[in-house]
């Protein structure tokens, strides 16, 4: 939003296209989440199910909690932020005439997306099945898909852990589901499973890479991800991921014997409202756009000159502010929201704890 096209930059400076790599990386970095979320919630659960069975109440009480804790107030808040921009801070034309600008993660019209049948399709997950995302929170796609993973999986986690008439109850509910949702939504959860292979890779006496090689490989797919055009079509578009997913896989095994990772409270403490910011981040940064443009009067998709670097630092400086304000308020009550359901269920009292990075980790 800010800087213009990569293909329209006057100096492509390497520093420049340095810069424009590591900034363009959001859909890469989401295929990273699912392989993390295909690990934390569906492996370690599947463990604790095998060794224990089936709790699929809890199950319930960990997903719920966890993602609608932050997700009802972020699209009430969002919603509210879209609105505000469309009605009075629009002299930019962001809200209602995108084409004109050529961002790619103004991908509908926000205008045509603020009302409650949106609203009410992403409170219940239905964003790129039935409805769109609600207003300009494009990046709300991939929760969706996290999900519906989540709800196959325990179909799927259940009928592995059961027996008898259970097994194909649940297996029968899975394949159901699955016929349900979108070719491609489904599709992508296969990389979501690469994270049981990281589980079972990790428990085994198989050989692992040394970390400087898994690291190495897992960048390799990533530059190979952005620049190596495969072709047009899902199937192309499927193997470019999956050789992203393949190479986080190869990542995660590589380090899992490192007892020291760099910049591990740094890390922690970003983790703690990671799923607020990545809920939250892009209604407020289009309204500060939009605002800056038409109060102050401040240019955005300009060259990559050193004001543009100042107004991009500033503005994720502010961003990171809110989000982590927001997170205070919301996602930092989730043991709290957790014990409530548990106690609504009938489940026994669990020690509140920190969630900790990814969003769907609750332990």
């Amino acid at each position: 939003m800010i800087l213009v096209n990569i293909d329209d930059v006057e100096q492509k400076t390497f520093i420049c296209k340095l810069l424009y790599f590591g900034t363009g990386l959001g859909h890469q970095a989401v295929i990273v989440f699912f392989v993390i979320s295909g690990y934390l919630v569906g492996a370690l659960t599947l463990k604790k199910w095998q060794k224990n069975g089936p709790n699929f109440k809890a199950y319930i009480s960990a997903r719920v909690s966890r993602i609608y804790t932050a997700l009802i107030p972020a699209l009430i808040v969002g919603f509210i932020l879209d609105f505000t921009g469309l009605h009075w801070f629009n002299a930019s034309e962001l809200y209602t005439n995108r084409e004109q600008y050529r961002i790619n993660s103004l991908i509908t019209d926000i205008s045509a997306h603020l009302d409650f049948t949106t609203f009410a399709g992403n409170l219940f997950m239905m964003q790129r099945v039935v409805v769109e995302h609600l207003g300009s929170n494009g990046p709300l796609w991939s929760l969706a898909n996290e999900w519906w993973y989540y709800c196959i999986f325990a179909f799927i986690g259940i009928a592995m852990t059961s027996v008898g008439n259970k097994k194909t109850v649940f297996l029968a509910a899975a394949i159901l589901l699955a016929s349900l949702l979108p070719f491609k939504m489904v599709a992508w959860g296969l990389i979501w499973s690469l994270g049981f292979v990281v589980h079972a890779w990790i428990n085994s006496q198989v050989w692992r890479p040394h970390p400087l090689v898994g690291v190495s490989f897992f960048f390799t797919t990533m530059v190979a991800s952005r620049y190596i055009n495969i072709g047009d079509g899902i199937a192309n578009e499927f193997i470019s991921d999956l050789l992203v997913g393949v190479g986080y896989v190869a990542a995660l095994v590589s380090v899992s014997n490192m007892t020291m990772l760099p910049l591990k409270r740094f890390n922690a403490f970003l983790a703690d409202f990671s799923y607020s910011t990545y809920l939250t981040h892009f209604p407020a940064m289009l309204l500060l756009t939009a605002i800056g443009y038409q109060v102050f009067g401040l240019k955005f998709q300009v060259q990559p000159s050193a004001y543009g670097w100042l107004y991009i630092s500033g503005l994720i400086m502010l961003l990171y502010v809110y989000c982590l304000g927001f997170s205070l308020l919301t996602e930092r009550h989730t043991s709290f929201v957790r014990n409530k359901l548990d106690s609504y269920l009938g489940l026994a009292p669990r020690r509140a704890a920190t969630n900790k990075f990814p969003a769907t980790v609750s332990k």
